[in-house]
């Protein structure tokens, strides 16, 4: 009698990361169409037939004393996730970005003799070079988005793949596609500035107030500019709404394909992290900011390895999107930095040439057919 198929466990800890997660699931599905999978994450998750262990809501947090507050509730989740994948029915644990957690739970779980895969490992070559000999030990392959960190890693003994951003299989249906404002209630012949606080709620609480003031400065210089907020999860409209309060700021919130709103953009403001990088692949030239605790920054300034912030830059190898960060994150910088690029078509336009540029850096053969075959390598045995 044929084995009942093992589990994949997939475990991802914010919403950018689950979004690179659910198109593994699909493609996972495709090829192992009976084998059961289970994770952490969300609804996006659940919604591709991903049993989900817990939401990982209560463990998404940013910096080192944001995680202090929330220990309790990240040591329960990493109780339940160590004793789950480590059960006798596991055949194989993915790993989708959110480090430090995924680091601990990997280790466990190799230590059992579960093979580890991970995809969109942790920055090292921005951090801690050191802990790529560490994600060598404990993964039987890894897979990453830029094509830099495949020698990097494969330094380090790492059995690496780039086979293209992530990123790029969800915008392809957006990349050259025309604004199209009416669907979203927007006015006709206004500029539209993207205001992206972030995909946590600690970065929209301490982005966004930021964010208003320099908008309430830019509607004031420029009379033709409507704003848009284009959520990352409809969970994080009640913050955004609390936020204007009597800003009276001309904007709209938009829940739905935002992609298609951001190919209507002129310019944003955009919190550092993966919507920069979806900005500027889709051709829109952001000023990124980003803002945290006082001992985080000084940890991560220590700790740093590469001159800039944003991915943009940081593929491009130079920084041509401006970069605000800390106490240069303030409303006047903001507004002044945006009210350049509006005033200035030229220029504006020839930082969207360079963002477009990035598409063909990031190309490849496609990253998530790419993890499900180092599954199937690895542990393919375990859904046959």
């Amino acid at each position: 009698m044929t084995p009942p198929a093992k589990t994949l466990f997939i475990l991802c800890g914010e919403p950018s990361g689950e979004t690179y997660a659910v198109r593994v699931a699909r493609a996972f599905r495709r090829r192992f169409p009976g084998a059961p999978v289970e994770g952490i994450g969300s609804d996006r998750l659940a919604g591709e037939g991903v049993r989900l262990l817990l939401d990982y809501a209560e463990i998404s947090v940013v910096g080192m004393t944001e995680v202090v507050s929330h220990l309790p509730a990240i040591a329960r989740a990493l109780r339940l996730a160590v004793r789950r994948v480590t059960g006798p029915d596991i055949g194989a644990l993915l790993l989708v970005d959110f480090p430090e957690f995924n680091f601990l739970v990997g280790k466990k779980a190799n230590a059992r003799g579960i093979p580890v895969i991970y995809y969109i490992p942790p920055q090292l070559w921005a951090w801690r070079a050191g802990r790529a000999r560490e994600l060598a030990r404990f993964t039987k392959g890894v897979v990453v988005p830029f094509p830099f960190e495949e020698p990097i890693l494969k330094e380090q003994g790492v059995n690496v793949l780039f086979a293209g951003h992530p990123l790029l299989d969800e915008l392809r249906p957006y990349l050259d596609a025309p604004a199209d404002p009416g669907r979203f209630g927007l006015p006709e012949g206004k500029r539209v500035v993207g205001l992206l606080p972030g995909s946590r709620k600690g970065e929209i609480r301490r982005h966004f107030p930021l964010m208003v003031e320099a908008a309430r400065k830019i509607a004031d210089r420029f009379k033709d500019v409507h704003f848009a907020v284009p959520l990352a999860g409809p969970g994080f409209r009640g913050e955004i709404m609390d936020g204007l309060t009597g800003s009276g700021l001309p904007l709209t919130i938009v829940e739905n394909e935002r992609f298609l709103m951001f190919r209507g953009m002129k310019t944003a403001l955009s919190a550092s992290g993966t919507a920069t990088l979806e900005l500027a692949l889709l051709g829109v030239p952001a000023v990124i900011v980003y803002r945290t605790s006082a001992t985080t920054y000084r940890i991560g300034k220590r700790l740093a390895r590469v001159p800039y912030i944003g991915l943009p830059n940081i593929v491009a190898g130079r920084k041509f999107l401006p970069e605000l960060i800390q106490d240069e994150c303030s409303p006047g910088t903001m507004a002044r930095e945006i009210g350049d690029l509006l005033a200035d078509d030229g220029r504006r336009e020839e930082l969207a040439g360079t963002c477009r540029g990035l598409r063909g850096v990031l190309s490849g053969t496609g990253p998530s057919e790419a993890v499900v075959e180092m599954l199937a390598q690895e542990a393919g045995g375990a859904w046959a």
